[in-house]
């Protein structure tokens, strides 16, 4: 789970802002609220949501927390530049490093994680292991080539050598963790969790999906016969879609899909592992499923909605033959089911993107009300302001973003405003009290428009 996220001289965000998931000492409503269960672990809350103008910033906090998650996951190439995106609105910003941290939940643990990058360098990096009272620190890199490992305590002369010589070895543009996923590392020093544990949170555990992200995960759902596949199914009938079930159909992989470049299949026939699968993005938002099977044969299957007529048979669709606000469902049901399943953090920028405010309020009650002993987060940005009800969400579980003159972005929760339980926070926001909504002309009069000759 997300504790907190901080990010520094990342496009709209100049001077560092935090965004946190621990609780205040709100009360009400009940039930968002992990609990640690160990003394003086740390409490987290469930869920959150972020309120702001367009061009306010909000989605570029959700692009700090992908950059960063990029960088862990996939690393760059030795001699490659780094992703770099400070704010150029300052020219003294606009040269120094980005900063990048989080704090997370892994089970029984909880850590801080974090970077400090520019195009060319990781300047900095750090690693502890954190409680409500103190940091035991994992490791820490200063000035790109200096590593500490002082606090860890090796079983053995070779293991701390062996950690010596991966470090050693890391390139000054790559991260010290994502190094020790290519060498190793995990295995051979598997009793040091914390790295492992970190690793696969940001690779399994941290999911974002943006307004353009298609058909996450649906691969896993789309197989008949799968209790998921049930439940997937279940989930898009109850936002009244109409669809009974996602249908692969299977086509020739060769011969039907022209529309995929020939050097694209040769990659897959060759990459694609026996036993495994992936989604195939088309062009016209149609997909794909493709599997090899155990004896190395590529089967290709097209994803389908299928409806009942009105005779109850089946009658199938074109992905793309689904509404908007369908579509935009297919994006985030994979999601939905992970986390009222699984110990996941899903964050969706835009939740409300084509979707009737009704679904949207929908999908943060049923999750708040069926996850309470599921250790699974759903934070989103949303102009759906029907969730501004302190019935419904905590007030600190409510943030804005704003941005000023000078194009800087700013973040702040409703917690500091403290409003009254019974208070009407959504009149409130509209009116402008909070900020994080547009300030825009008078429309009445349109004179300011009209060109002096």
């Amino acid at each position: 789970m997300l504790l907190r996220f901080s990010v520094e001289n990342f496009m709209s965000f100049k001077d560092r802002v935090e965004f946190s998931l621990l609780p205040s000492k709100v009360r009400n409503p009940p039930g968002h609220v992990i609990k640690g269960t160990k003394t003086n672990d740390i409490n987290v809350l469930k869920a959150a949501i972020i309120y702001g103008a367009n061009a306010s910033g909000k989605s570029n906090l959700i692009k700090a927390m992908k950059h960063a998650q990029n960088i862990i996951n996939e690393g760059v190439k030795t001699g490659k530049q780094l992703p770099y995106h400070p704010y150029k609105l300052s020219k003294a910003s606009a040269s120094q490093p980005s900063r990048f941290e989080f704090e997370l939940k892994f089970g029984a643990n909880n850590y801080a994680y974090g970077f400090v990058a520019d195009a060319n360098i990781i300047v900095e990096e750090w690693l502890y292991q954190i409680d409500r009272k103190r940091d035991r620190l994992i490791f820490e890199r200063k000035q790109a080539d200096q590593f500490d490992f002082t606090s860890l305590d090796f079983k053995k002369k070779e293991d701390q050598q062996f950690l010596d010589f991966t470090a050693e070895g890391t390139p000054a543009n790559r991260l010290f963790l994502n190094e020790c996923r290519e060498r190793n590392v995990l295995k051979k020093l598997a009793y040091l969790d914390a790295f492992s544990e970190v690793i696969e949170w940001f690779d399994h555990r941290l999911n974002i999906i943006f307004p353009n992200s298609k058909y996450s995960g649906l691969e896993m759902f789309s197989q008949d016969g799968q209790k998921s596949s049930e439940t997937f199914s279940k989930i898009l009938n109850s936002f009244d879609t109409g669809i009974t079930r996602i249908s692969p159909q299977k086509i020739d992989f060769d011969r039907e899909l022209l529309s995929i470049p020939k050097e694209l299949k040769e990659d897959i026939q060759s990459e694609l592992e026996k036993g495994a699968q992936m989604i195939l993005a088309a062009p016209h938002n149609t997909r794909y499923q493709i599997r090899k099977t155990a004896e190395g044969e590529i089967e290709a299957y097209k994803l389908m909605t299928a409806h009942d007529n009105d005779e109850g048979e089946e009658v199938l669709f074109d992905i793309n033959q689904e509404s908007d606000g369908t579509q935009r469902l297919l994006d985030i049901a994979p999601g939905l089911l992970d986390i009222f399943s699984t110990e996941k953090t899903y964050i969706i920028d835009e939740l409300d993107r084509s979707l009737h405010p009704d679904i949207t309020t929908s999908i943060f009650k049923a999750f708040l009300n069926n996850t309470s002993d599921i250790h699974s987060q759903l934070i989103v940005t949303t102009h759906e302001t029907n969730l501004l009800d302190l019935e419904l969400m905590r007030r600190d579980e409510i943030w804005f973003v704003q941005k000023n003159k000078q194009g800087e972005s700013s973040l702040y929760s409703l917690e500091e405003y403290q409003p009254r339980f019974d208070n009407d926070v959504r009149r409130g926001y509209l009116a402008g009290r909070f900020g994080g909504i547009p300030i825009l002309p008078n429309f009445d009069n349109l004179s300011w428009m009209k060109s002096d000759g």
